[in-house]
């Protein structure tokens, strides 16, 4: 092969190394740029698929069919923050509980719900008890009856977490701190045959588009909605059951064209659900509070995708409660900070001065060699293993138990080896020139490391301190045998705390709650960030200060 033939052939291979050098680079990049990206859109953003008893039909105004001249509205204190509307199932559950009901298992918002309702003297009491308690129950205890709907007004708007009801004619004249709660209530009971398991095959959820296809026709067998082969029967109050009559409007809307020749028509609740129980794959659609024998009863639940903001300024500001399903961090934010400055404050001394150490005094022989050795052993010792260390030591032996002082001197132990080894490398990399030059204007050696070799290292001790800070927020083993996990605010030394990243893995490993996970997430991320960039920006002054 000629010389010209070998150097094409050389450049031909060089040129496919550092394609696919770049190929791996870029491809790397990517995937971590859609991790990160993926965290925090679903930090910022919660996408759910939810399964009601109720379709998403929605009533601003809802009327008791015993009570047609009275129809009532929802209302609630405008600092509760509920963004959509409440189903009849969860008025029920607050208004009949026995323990004080909390907004946190509805919205998050750690906030009692204090309940109103109007005294059953008067047609719209009625009707409201008719709504929201379905002649189940009984008010709990912890509902405050109110005489009249000025009364009622008067009560959600001066109570935090108020909730009530009051005839829909004075919606009008509510303030500006209380507003209406619209209600969703419509439940689709199925005969038995519908749930049938054939095949492996059952249906349970549908969605609202499936029960509009239902009742106009355009489906007429379960089969094509993911149901057994089974004729579809719908169901449906005619026009001469009264209130019950406009379900099939407030369902369908004026939208879509009822075929009327499919649907069978009864006028009473009676005649419904004879009708039900006795038509194989019959399915209607009714008041959720009709419905006596709600928990036998077989019913369709609707499945209903649900967006919205995930990450707001509440989560950040408030403290956590119930395990952190409601509330917000704010106290487990302090507490991760407080982890970084103590460990810090231990850890920094230490590391520097025994890399100045080994750098400026010690002898480079076999012990320098076996210490150095031990620190790249200990650097890369999995955190697991320090918190067994650390739960042994600290917690058992010493007799310091499970708390923050636990935590900080376990994560200090984790984090030394790494300040160690890269200031060793920063001061390694100071020219030797600096420290002769020092010493010949007279200096002496302990001047000439202060004031000329660590200043000149400092870029690079400031990143091995980055690295432990990013190390310090983002583990989680080290800190389950020796921290706690309480997430109230740490009050002293043996305070049980906790951190983000455990935060999140306890939200996560006890399913409590994965948009409050990604949300944390959202969090670690945005700090370590922060973090990483603001030292970046002092070592890049450093560097610049310093003529590099």
């Amino acid at each position: 092969m000629s010389p010209l033939s070998q150097t094409k052939k050389a450049h031909l291979q060089e040129g496919i190394a550092k394609g696919i050098i770049w190929f791996f680079v870029v491809l790397t990049i990517v995937i971590l740029a859609w991790i990160i990206l993926y965290v925090l859109y679903r930090g910022f953003v919660s996408v759910n698929h939810l399964h009601y008893q109720v379709t998403d039909a929605t009533e601003m105004v809802a009327t008791d069919p015993d009570h047609p001249t009275a129809p009532i509205s929802m209302i609630i204190q405008r600092k509760v923050r509920l963004k959509d509307d409440l189903t009849s199932a969860e008025l029920f559950e607050m208004y009949t509980k026995r323990r004080q009901p909390n907004w946190g298992d509805i919205t998050g918002q750690n906030l009692d719900v204090e309940l109103f309702a109007l005294a059953s003297e008067s047609e719209e009491g009625a009707a409201g008890a008719e709504i929201i308690l379905a002649n189940r129950e009984n008010y709990s205890k912890h509902v405050t009856l109110e005489k009249d709907g000025k009364a009622m007004i008067q009560a959600v708007s001066s109570t935090p977490g108020g909730i009530g009801f009051i005839p829909s004619a004075m919606v009008e004249t509510l303030p500006r701190s209380v507003k209406v709660v619209p209600i969703r209530r419509i439940a689709a009971p199925v005969n038995a045959s519908v749930e049938k398991i054939v095949d492996n095959v059952q249906i349970q959820t549908i969605d609202n588009d499936d029960l509009q296809a239902i009742f106009t026709g355009k489906v007429n067998n379960w089969q094509e909605i993911g149901g057994i082969d089974l004729p579809i029967r719908p169901v449906a109050y005619s026009k001469n059951a009264g209130i019950r009559g406009g379900l099939l409007d407030l369902i369908l809307g004026k939208k879509d064209t009822i075929l009327d020749q499919g649907i069978l028509y009864v006028d009473t609740p009676e005649e419904f659900f004879e009708t039900i129980d006795s038509l194989p794959g019959a399915i209607g659609m009714t008041y959720w509070e009709d419905v006596k024998d709600i928990d036998d009863r077989p019913m369709l639940t609707f499945d209903r995708l649900e967006v919205r903001q995930n990450l707001d300024w509440h989560y950040l500001v408030e403290a956590p409660a119930r395990s952190g399903k409601w509330g917000g961090i704010s106290t487990i934010i302090i507490n991760t900070f407080f982890l970084i400055l103590f460990t810090l404050l231990f850890s920094t001394p230490i590391g520097v001065l025994g890399a100045i150490y080994m750098v400026e005094y010690a002898k480079q022989g076999r012990v320098v060699r076996i210490l150095r050795l031990g620190t790249e052993t200990l650097a890369g010792i999995p955190s697991i293993v320090f918190g067994l260390f650390g739960f042994i030591f600290f917690v058992d032996m010493l007799g310091l138990g499970i708390g923050f002082i636990s935590a900080t001197l376990t994560v200090t132990m984790m984090i030394l080896p790494t300040i160690i080894r890269t200031s060793e490398e920063a001061l390694k990399s100071v020219p030797l020139s600096f420290r002769e030059g020092s010493l010949a204007l007279g200096a002496t050696k302990l001047q000439t490391i202060a004031k000329v070799v660590v200043p000149a290292a400092t870029p690079g001790i400031l990143t091995g301190i980055i690295l432990a800070v990013g190390r310090t927020v983002g583990e989680t083993a080290v800190l389950i045998y020796t921290l706690g996990s309480n997430y109230e605010l740490v009050r002293g030394p043996s305070s049980s705390a906790r951190v983000l990243s455990l935060h999140l893995y306890n939200l996560f490993s006890e399913a409590i709650s994965f948009d409050r996970s990604f949300a944390t997430g959202a969090i670690l991320i945005f700090i370590i960030l922060l973090v990483n960039y603001s030292t970046t920006s002092l070592i890049g002054r450093l560097n610049k200060k310093a003529g590099k």
